[in-house]
């Protein structure tokens, strides 16, 4: 539903996200107020954010509107709920300088709009069940009653849902986000409140872009918009206050030429991490890249795809789905056969993809339920040690055991995971963002096994760094079968990177850690520093 008339608007949003328009409220025809997370924040902190483009194109238009921000870091559904009943008394302050949330709502809105979500899949403040959906939407109902009660005179509000986390459109996260997406929309009809889908709009950019540069981004660190996110959440926002001759002219003069191309011929390159329920063959592993072009003439068949390959992967087969543009290089070989380049060419377009090699994670262990951890002293180690740990000291290699599934009493499942530039962690090559593949519910525990081979029996470093900007993950290291190092890894502790010297073995190394998540991100890297002639 687009906002045919503009009203003041009162912005609610998820990491700290808040629009901010510098006119004063006792001269402003329309009050717009935007309550969000720390993405809000950056729309006013940052030069480039979408508060100040979205003030600027107001004023270009001569538009009596007033944009005002409310983003606090960290918020989510249930604790911007915490904020509004607070605000009833106290003049809180959330991420902007010189803005508090009951000077602001004391002076009501004809809008609110809300932009959450980002931190509830972040943290994650639910679980990703249909019982965790319910309660989260239930949640999201009552905010917005919330805010009816704490500005009574507001005429309308809108909801919009996050951005994105990665830019790796199947990450689990951005799933889970597509269906708050969903949940959101349901929730506009159902309040009678209106729904602009900024979400969407921000992932047709990224994959149109993506398609003409491979290594174009839309975030700062995974998480915030970069000067291209904002612009086109800007975009986006004005479209969504029915300005519509504003928000055509922002596309027009505002937005950069290279990220509304969407027309120009391009092909992108995304390889698949892939589930194996029970052993692996490092030996033997298969896996898929997804080729999507668009716009040039030759992609109709198969037979126009050319592939190289720098090392000894084999080309087993290229197949057309059903898709427009789209194609599957299935491929196969083994883990020594990684890093290697694959050349892919259709007509006049060529992309060149580096193929990491894998880590092999598994999921889903969960610790005793209550339990509550930040630091090796009050963590449940005994409660954490499992038949994976006890075969790991006991000199086997964990991909080659068949164990049960902590869930169901299934075999377990081991996915094979690439690191990739748009996945936290960027393009290096020793990163793991397990909350690409899971839930990273609190107290989530994994499993990452990664081989090292070596030309001869040498000493070298062991980095450690936890990844991201909020990572909170407790990790005990294994390396040939024993233990080395049991520590949090955490930016929001002491340590947010550590190291110790290691002692590796001609031939194959087996690397294994337990990496329990406690909330924010669930990413990490291990590094081998002062090592000679190692591959991985």
């Amino acid at each position: 539903m687009t906002l045919k008339k503009v009203y003041s608007l009162l912005f609610v949003g998820t990491l700290s996200c808040v629009l901010c328009l510098g006119v004063c409220a006792s001269f402003a025809a329309e009050r717009v107020v935007v309550v969000g997370d720390s993405i809000t924040g950056h729309s006013m902190n940052l030069p480039y954010g979408f508060t100040h483009e979205i003030r600027a194109a107001l004023s270009e238009a001569n538009s009596d509107v007033e944009f005002v921000p409310l983003g606090g870091s960290g918020q989510t559904i249930f604790s911007w709920r915490n904020i509004i009943a607070n605000s009833y008394e106290n003049n809180q302050r959330l991420d902007i300088e010189g803005i508090f949330v009951k000077e602001e709502f004391d002076k009501g809105a004809d809008t609110i709009l809300v932009h959450l979500g980002m931190n509830d899949a972040l943290q994650p403040s639910i679980k990703s069940d249909e019982e965790g959906f319910a309660s989260w939407k239930k949640e999201y109902v009552s905010l917005i009653d919330d805010l009816r009660k704490r500005v009574p005179n507001v005429k309308r509000i809108v909801l919009t849902p996050p951005t994105m986390l990665t830019e790796e459109d199947y990450a689990f996260k951005n799933v889970l986000m597509d269906r708050f997406a969903s949940i959101i929309e349901e929730v506009a009809i159902e309040t009678n409140c209106e729904f602009e889908d900024t979400r969407a709009e921000f992932k047709r950019f990224v994959n149109s872009v993506r398609l003409l540069d491979p290594d174009f981004r839309f975030t700062l660190d995974f998480v915030h918009p970069n000067q291209f996110g904002h612009q086109v959440m800007s975009w986006s926002f004005l479209k969504g206050l029915g300005l519509d001759n504003v928000a055509q002219k922002y596309y027009e003069t505002k937005i950069s030429p290279e990220i509304r191309d969407f027309t120009s011929p391009g092909m992108s390159l995304t390889v698949c991490d892939k589930t194996q329920v029970d052993v692996f063959n490092i030996d033997k592993i298969f896996f898929n890249v997804v080729v999507n072009t668009r716009g040039i003439p030759e992609a109709v068949s198969a037979d126009a795809v050319e592939i190289k390959t720098s090392g000894n992967l084999q080309i087993n087969a290229v197949k057309k789905t059903d898709a427009s543009g789209q194609f599957i290089v299935e491929l196969s070989g083994s883990t020594a056969d990684l890093p290697a380049d694959l050349d892919v060419q259709i007509g006049s377009i060529e992309r060149v993809l580096r193929l990491n090699a894998p880590y092999f994670v598994a999921t889903g262990f969960v610790l005793a339920d209550g339990a509550s951890f930040s630091t090796p002293e009050n963590y449940p180690k005994d409660k954490a040690f499992t038949e994976i740990d006890q075969a790991t000291l006991d000199g086997k290699d964990p991909l080659k055991e068949s164990f049960e599934s902590p869930i169901d009493g299934q075999k377990l499942s081991w996915t094979m995971y690439f690191p990739t530039q748009f996945k936290t962690g960027a393009n290096n090559p020793n990163a793991v963002d397990i909350s690409i593949i899971s839930p990273a519910n609190a107290f989530e525990g994994a499993y990452v096994v990664r081989y090292i081979r070596s030309p001869k029996a040498q000493r070298c470093t062991l980095k450690l760094n936890s990844e991201g900007f909020s990572t909170t993950a407790i990790e005990t290291i294994y390396l040939n079968g024993k233990e080395i190092y049991f520590d949090t890894l955490s930016p929001r502790h002491i340590k947010a990177k550590d190291e110790l010297e290691v002692d590796l073995k001609e031939g194959l190394n087996i690397l294994v850690s337990r990496v329990d998540h406690t909330y924010w991100q669930w990413a990490t890297s291990f590094s081998f520093e002062n090592a000679e002639g190692l591959s991985f």
